[in-house]
């Protein structure tokens, strides 16, 4: 059975809401209950003796963006929730889940691991448009406020995002004197989920599909409206991409078990090489424009980074100092630590 994507309506498929944004009463009524849900979540830490300084940083934080977000869309006068963005944010609320998890039996707060999220987010975003910008021809402005609003950021690169969350991160966990290695083996499975569910975004948005598909693929996809109109039957690169990133994260899981590799960043590194191998292999299947006036290229760009990327995951793994990968102080894998490290 073959599936595609209807011709009619691109909005459809691209938009899961398109509404009118919020009068000033509505954006009242909205603020003071986010208000009211943090000022429950402080008063539940509180009871429990784990209220801490960092806390009241984060709460202050929450309630100060959600404001921002608010008078902006009253402002526009327009609420519309791209397809991607949608996934993006599902990606990244069920990545900081998994790296609360995680970073317990690594000695690291979750109030912390929420910041870090936060800024690891901004990061990535500025990473991957600006990697997408410099590495594409005619990719358009950086940042277009106007199309931003309208339409969402465009092209993004997963490898830029890689490397903007990752300065902006190590930036964060410098100034709060965590331990670097055990917070990078807390985000490896966190990254991984996090991309499974935005390619289901791509898939939704029409983007980043693959090459032609035999006749017979039952799985072949048409995507008539996306931004390179294709209607030839292609392989649903975004799928792969999904399925692999949701294996990665199992493998991932499993491995963080127990001693987790005995080394701190040891399971970072294995999450390295697993990425590498599922970025060269969907280069496979991936459509990739083809410029007459170039030779074609025996490999891509991408292809070469995740070699690249193989590579360092391999020789961090035996490279790596001999420190231990979790928490030996910590007696419960789920017990937070009451106190924020030193700043």
């Amino acid at each position: 059975m073959r599936v595609s994507i209807p011709q009619e309506g691109s909005h459809v498929k691209r938009t899961l809401l398109d509404t009118a944004g919020p009068s000033w009463l509505v954006v009242l009524l909205l603020l003071l209950v986010v208000a009211a849900g943090v000022g429950a979540w402080l008063y539940w830490l509180r009871r429990n003796n784990h209220c801490t300084r960092d806390h009241l940083y984060t709460a202050a934080a929450i309630v100060g963006m959600a404001g921002i977000i608010l008078i902006i869309l009253h402002a526009i006068g327009r609420v519309r929730v791209n397809s991607y963005g949608a996934m993006l944010m599902c990606g990244f609320i069920a990545g900081a889940i998994s790296m609360v998890k995680l970073g317990r039996r690594r000695g690291i707060p979750a109030e912390l691991v929420l910041d870090l999220g936060l800024i690891i987010l901004v990061g990535a975003i500025l990473g991957a448009r600006i990697t997408y910008v410099l590495i594409t021809k005619d990719a358009g402005p950086l940042f277009d406020l106007h199309r931003i609003v309208t339409e969402g950021l465009g092209g993004l690169s997963f490898h830029g995002g890689l490397i903007g969350g990752f300065i902006t991160g190590g930036t964060y966990i410098y100034l709060t004197r965590l331990n670097f290695l055990r917070v990078l083996d807390s985000a490896a499975p966190a990254i991984a989920i996090g991309y499974a569910i935005t390619r289901i975004g791509c898939l939704l948005n029409g983007c980043c599909y693959g090459k032609p598909a035999p006749r017979w693929l039952p799985w072949a996809m048409n995507f008539p409206d996306s931004p390179d109109p294709l209607v030839v039957q292609v392989h649903p690169t975004q799928l792969y991409a999904s399925l692999m990133g949701f294996a990665m994260f199992g493998i991932l899981l499993w491995l963080s078990r127990g001693q987790s590799l005995r080394r701190a960043g040891r399971l970072f590194m294995v999450f390295m090489m697993l990425e590498g191998v599922e970025r060269f292999v969907m280069e496979i299947f991936r459509y990739q424009p083809i410029d007459p006036t170039q030779p074609p290229a025996v490999i891509t760009l991408a292809q070469l980074v995740s070699i690249l990327i193989f590579l360092i995951g391999i020789v961090g793994f035996f490279l790596l100092p001999n420190n231990a990968a979790v928490d030996v102080t910590s007696t419960s894998h789920d017990r937070e630590p009451s106190t924020a490290p030193a700043r």
